[in-house]
């Protein structure tokens, strides 16, 4: 038991170091009231991808490594990472992030008091099903995806 412990330890250690050590250019911002708003703002008419995901998300990872993927030859793209765990740290957010090369990605973490509150704000009829992704070419024109993202489809849709 012990020394499963220890793995653990060890190998998310390694992860928190590496992480650390790069240079990323975007650091964790925490998503409380207003900052699904704020989000939409700053990319009023710009196309983008707003992705959700979880660190107890299995199809979560699938995606966040296509992406990770992607944005190696693709690195202009518009998306922005949102994670629901709303009681994470952000060192175990970043060490996934790390992990498939998405430190360079506007990334946001659920805070606050209730994480119904924040999913409400982004979308009512969405009750917490990942992963979870809109694709918006303004404010008021978005498609809903529910379940992993195709790379097809994203391409399709940030490079028509």
């Amino acid at each position: 038991m012990f020394l499963k412990f220890l793995k653990h330890y060890l190998l998310i250690s390694a992860f928190m170091m590496a992480s650390m050590s790069a240079i990323a250019d975007v650091s964790l911002r925490p998503f409380v009231s207003g900052s699904f708003s704020q989000i939409l703002e700053q990319r009023q008419q710009e196309p983008f991808v707003l992705v959700l995901w979880s660190l107890d998300c299995p199809s979560c990872y699938k995606e966040l490594e296509m992406l990770g993927k992607l944005l190696e030859h693709e690195n202009e793209l518009n998306i922005v990472l949102v994670s629901t765990d709303i009681s994470a740290t952000d060192n175990e957010v970043q060490t996934v992030l790390s992990k498939y090369k998405l430190d360079n990605i506007e990334s946001w973490v659920f805070r606050g008091e209730s994480d119904e509150s924040l999913r409400y704000e982004i979308d009512h009829l969405w009750y917490g099903e990942l992963p979870r992704s809109y694709f918006f070419t303004s404010i008021d024109k978005k498609q809903v995806i529910s379940g992993v993202l195709s790379e097809k489809k994203l391409m399709e849709w940030l490079k028509p």
